[in-house]
């Protein structure tokens, strides 16, 4: 078995810590690791990491990459996306370069940031579904529920397939029902929730896509076609012009949608296997460890008299008292109050902030880069302090800036600075200034951490500020 690993979400409901361009597949929400982490995690037992694909968003593939790196991920088994076009286009993409490679090959989709407690019925139930899949079926799991959940699409349970114990046709699948409905199908007991899990032959979702979806199936091959290797490190794969037009201009549809729903193919597979979406803040409650007062308390938090409350802290201290049923998050820049009966209404607060043009929206204090990231630390009318952390062996690109001087002192780390026509080697206490129009490169050649402060000086302090000149990932 393959699997396809979905990684475009911007989980805009967990903010601040989840952002667009730091989302919550990439955090660590629940587990030692990060969740596309613990996602890769439990399919090892089933699916080599050299047989592991995963899909995500053009901003967030440096980072993915960096996080699977660990486990021997390929590069070139990564595709960046030039813009979300939702599941059905996503899932039809990969299943075209799985049957390039393989005609027979048989395809598991996996959401990247979703929770399983139980990862040894989790592989017991896609062993089945293979089975399942080899038969021509698209094989979904179904969770079963356990309160009148209205957040989440359901399947009603068909007849059992013949000679498959265990295993259903599904009658139909169900929007997200209104609450007295969603009771009346946790009392019925035929009725599942829909995790977005598949198993299927890449052949035979691609044989629907074209009874469903002919307008997607029809580009797909031409899309595969334009895929290309992106300039410089890390390697991923990459749609060129060609490919990035035709991919963006199809419809955005989810393969429920565009497929699930309208094929007699479907069969399920009851998988109670500790499965959830953690689709917000809420969610927390239903895994993790609670105190004796019900409260979920991660970070430098110290809380008197508060009761089922979740309170988020980092390194700053959060004082809470006398709260109830409260969550309060904290990052460096942005801090969430909200009840927790209002915890799905995050993602709005966070679509206001956006229209509102709050860079706190979309971009987290610390912006990672192919080369490590930064922090803006202070900001004024003519000024701004940043840390920036060089991994070892990395370099920022040769550059330089219309608009602004800049003052780096090093922390901690050697670092290895190009200035114009000179090469100086500083070490921690050590300063260099960059003078306006100057052509720099700042490098780590150590195999320890570099850490800089940067004081810029100029009346235009902007990211889009640079002219590069040679970057070893492909940004000129």
């Amino acid at each position: 078995m393959y699997g396809v690993i979905l990684a475009g979400g911007s989980g805009t409901r967990f903010w601040p810590i989840s952002r667009e361009q730091s989302p919550k597949q990439l955090q660590e929400i629940v587990g030692p690791g990060t969740m596309i982490q613990n996602t890769v995690q439990r399919l090892l037992p089933l699916i080599s990491i050299e047989k592991m694909y995963v899909g995500t968003k053009h901003n967030q593939a440096i980072e993915t990459l960096r996080q699977l790196a660990p486990y021997g991920f390929v590069a070139n088994h990564l595709m960046a996306e030039p813009c979300s076009r939702n599941t059905a286009l996503a899932i039809g993409v990969m299943a075209q370069m799985m049957v390039d490679k393989d005609p027979d090959a048989i395809m598991g989709v996996f959401p990247a940031d979703h929770v399983v407690t139980n990862s040894e019925a989790f592989i017991k139930a896609l062993q089945k579904a293979e089975t399942l899949a080899r038969k021509g079926y698209l094989v979904t799991l179904g969770i079963p529920p356990t309160r009148p959940e209205t957040g989440f699409g359901y399947l009603k349970q068909g007849a059992e397939i013949e000679n498959h114990e265990g295993a259903y046709h599904v009658e139909r699948f169900v929007e997200k029902p209104d609450n007295p409905t969603a009771k009346q199908y946790l009392k019925q007991g035929n009725y599942y929730w829909n995790c977005g899990v598949f198993i299927w032959k890449a052949s035979s979702i691609l044989k629907e896509l074209q009874q469903h979806a002919e307008n997607i199936h029809s580009q797909l091959k031409t899309i595969v076609d334009c895929l290309q290797t992106s300039k410089g490190k890390p390697g991923h794969q990459e749609l060129n012009k060609k490919g990035a037009d035709f991919f963006s201009a199809l419809p955005s549809l989810s393969i429920d949608y565009a497929v699930m729903e309208k094929s007699s193919q479907v069969a399920l597979i009851p998988a109670d296997i500790g499965w959830n979406d953690v689709g917000s803040w809420n969610a927390l409650d239903e895994v993790y460890e609670k105190d004796p007062n019900g409260n979920i308390i991660r970070g430098n938090v110290l809380a008197q008299d508060c009761n089922n409350s979740i309170i988020q802290g980092q390194n700053r201290l959060i004082g809470v008292l006398g709260l109830n049923d409260t969550i309060v998050v904290d990052s460096p820049d942005a801090l969430l109050v909200s009840s927790k009966e209002h915890s799905q209404d995050v993602k709005k607060l966070v679509e206001t902030l956006i229209e509102k043009n709050h860079p706190e929206g979309k971009q987290p204090s610390t912006v990672k880069r192919p080369w490590g990231s930064y922090t803006v630390l202070d900001s004024g009318p003519s000024y701004l302090l940043k840390r920036i952390e060089v991994l070892p062996g990395e370099t920022l690109s040769l550059q330089s800036h219309k608009h602004r001087s800049e003052h780096w002192t090093v922390v901690s780390g050697k670092a290895e600075v190009i200035r114009d026509q000179e090469t100086f080697h500083l070490k921690a206490n050590e300063s260099i200034t960059i003078p306006q129009n100057a052509k720099h490169r700042l490098g780590n050649s150590e195999s320890e951490l570099l850490i800089i402060i940067e004081i810029q000086f100029g009346l235009h302090l902007d990211e889009n500020d640079i002219s590069r000149y040679e970057d070893r990932y492909g940004r000129c």
